[in-house]
């Protein structure tokens, strides 16, 4: 009996923790933010995405979130942190009906943007997706 149970566990270990680290995105797993519309992903309490965004100038930045049609709703947060290359905040935004908008104006140099939110608890995963429009000046 222990050993089916030490065996048992220790399969569940080897699978349930690459499933685990999946969520999010480690530092080089980031996805890059370009102009235009970026897949957000499946938003999911507890998890947070993060994005790279590159500048090669001082440019004025909008980033807005948009979930999929018809899902957007008052149980959707979502907050957005926006970091420079030092870890300092520069902006931070809190979602309006379910979607958060970052307009700054930024210098050239590396940035992240941390997405995370509160699923509002449906279970429907279409409600919690989500696209990220980014437009540069």
């Amino acid at each position: 009996m222990k050993i089916k149970t030490s065996l048992a566990a220790a399969i569940i270990s080897v699978v349930a923790i690459p499933a685990f680290a999946s969520f999010g995105y480690p530092e080089s797993q980031a996805k890059q933010l370009t102009e235009g519309v970026t897949p957000g992903g499946i938003l999911t309490s507890g998890f947070a995405h993060e994005y790279v965004l590159s500048l090669n100038e001082s440019s004025e930045v909008e980033i807005a979130s948009d979930h999929f049609p018809g899902s957007s709703n008052f149980t959707l947060r979502m907050k957005a942190k926006l970091m420079d290359a030092s870890g300092s905040i520069v902006s931070e935004a809190n979602s309006v009906n379910g979607d958060f908008k970052i307009d700054e104006r930024l210098d050239e140099g590396e940035y992240r943007l941390i997405v995370s939110g509160d699923t509002g608890g449906y279970g429907e995963s279409d409600t919690h997706q989500y696209s990220l429009h980014v437009d540069i000046q």
